[in-house]
């Protein structure tokens, strides 16, 4: 039987019945949005948008329903994905519990989603595989708990935003996103590596890219627990990068063919033969295309200072050549793809130069595409091949509204009106156009709204949440950009 992808993503940022002690949040109704568009995506994502469910601002007992009849309904081959977003709290015995709409800090048991119920239903169900991501608070700082054993088990791989002690971060602005919840979307989207080069990031390979990215910012510290030895594929990668491509840290391959994924007796059905995705992929294609794309929402803090970089110079070059740049200011990278027909498209390789680490790639841009980055240092940049030109402009950009914008991935930064109206005017072949707003002193996404052919007049309005300053991005199609009533 083919494997399917199916999720349940519950965020909760209201606390009605308990709001003296379980303060409001900014984060997890958008954390679930944002995720869903990553794991829904047409160029890495594995699941169909059928097969997510998200429940926002729920009560316990809608909650308790919707997760006995997501795992009720599972099959053998199925993998399950179960996240939440919003207040953790630990009863008197160190049991965590969800905290709900209707949760009472005082009656966790009777108000809350335990976390042995959810073992339990996880236990019930038919389902082989089943990954369980927990970004839960208390008290608005204070994240999760000590999971221990509480929800792992055979065929189960759980990751929680930080250690039972530890505190994490909510959003830093309203409808934004949490540091761990941005970085596993980063992460599912091109920023974590395929470390075994088979064509998939799997759940090790996010994680370690969530870690990484936490510890550098120094705000938490992430856990996992993975029962069984096998490994199970969550996003979509290049099978392998051009032939000419050479990626100056790239990662040793752990051995070959797919990742496997285990069961409850060990490695079980990995997704069939190399190139062919599990039921529920949706098509690849050139939509985004580009890895890059991440690092410009990726935060990076040095010295407790949020910082961005700039390209020294920038253009061609002979295939897996190094050129060296220092980054000292806002920037932005354009990446053109000068061949004509047939070609496998751009890949750049950005490293640190000092330490050799991987910093973001980028591959298959056909095209013109424009990236706003937000990272400092020194660094080196690759090309596959010599057609392949890498420009820079320092700053964000001065675009003033209203303006037409035809290329892919970033617009150049604009002063924000009260509301931003995005007009799409093509949407190159895809069958919308996912339209996100973002801080370019931060790349922290501020808001994000899906155009349709023939809904709304293909327009969307976008609320830059206070912001002096933003930018449209992720871009796939040709839009106009305006103030909105």
């Amino acid at each position: 039987m083919a494997i399917r992808y199916r999720a349940l993503l519950i965020g909760n940022s209201t606390y009605l019945a308990d709001e003296h002690n379980l303060q409001t949040l900014k984060g997890p109704v958008k954390d679930i949005a944002v995720l869903n568009r990553a794991l829904v995506d047409p160029a890495t994502g594995l699941f169909d948008d059928a097969d997510v469910t998200l429940l926002p601002e729920a009560t316990s007992s809608r909650a308790i329903r919707a997760l006995g009849r997501f795992f009720g309904a599972a099959a053998r081959d199925d993998v399950l994905l179960v996240y939440f977003s919003g207040h953790g709290k630990l009863d008197q015995s160190g049991r965590l519990h969800l905290c709900m709409q209707d949760t009472e800090s005082t009656d966790l048991l009777s108000t809350a989603v335990s976390s042995t119920r959810i073992n339990e239903f996880a236990d019930a169900s038919h389902a082989r595989n089943v990954i369980i991501v927990l970004d839960c608070c208390h008290a608005g700082a204070f994240r999760g708990g000590e999971l221990g054993d509480a929800v792992a088990g055979p065929g189960r791989y759980v990751m929680t935003s930080c250690r039972g002690t530890q505190l994490a971060n909510d959003a830093t602005a309203d409808n934004g996103t949490s540091y761990f919840t941005q970085h596993l979307v980063d992460g599912l989207l091109g920023a974590a590596g395929d470390q075994n080069q088979d064509g998939y990031v799997s759940f090790s390979d996010l994680y370690a890219y969530v870690d990484r990215r936490l510890r550098e910012v120094g705000k938490q510290i992430p856990q996992r627990r993975v029962s069984g030895d096998g490994d199970v594929p969550l996003a979509r990668r290049s099978q392998r990068a051009p032939a000419d491509f050479v990626d100056p840290v790239a990662p040793v391959p752990h051995g070959p063919g797919l990742p496997s994924v285990a069961t409850s007796g060990g490695k079980g059905a990995a997704p069939p033969g190399g190139a062919a995705a599990p039921a529920g992929a949706r098509g690849a294609g050139r939509r985004r295309g580009v890895l890059l794309a991440a690092a410009a929402a990726a935060v990076v803090v040095a010295g407790g200072v949020i910082a961005a970089f700039v390209l020294d110079g920038g253009s061609g070059g002979t295939p897996g050549s190094a050129n060296t740049y220092t980054a000292n200011g806002p920037w932005r990278l354009m990446v053109n793809d000068s061949s004509q027909g047939g070609d496998p498209g751009c890949s750049v390789a950005l490293t640190d130069a000092q330490s050799g680490q991987t910093i973001n790639s980028v591959q298959g841009v056909y095209g013109t595409h424009t990236y706003q980055i937000h990272q400092a240092g020194s660094f080196q940049w690759r090309v596959n091949d010599p057609r392949c030109l890498v420009t820079t402009s320092a700053g964000p950009g001065h675009a003033t509204l209203p303006f037409a914008w035809l290329g892919a991935g970033d617009s150049d930064a604009f002063a924000a009106p009260a509301k931003v109206g995005v007009h799409v005017d093509d949407y190159a072949g895809s069958p919308d156009c996912t339209i996100t707003l973002s801080d370019p002193a931060s790349g922290q996404l501020v808001d994000s709204k899906t155009a349709t052919p023939g809904q709304d007049n293909d327009t969307v309005t976008l609320d830059p949440g206070g912001l002096k300053t933003v930018y449209v991005s992720d871009l796939d199609c040709k839009i106009r950009v305006t103030t909105a009533s």
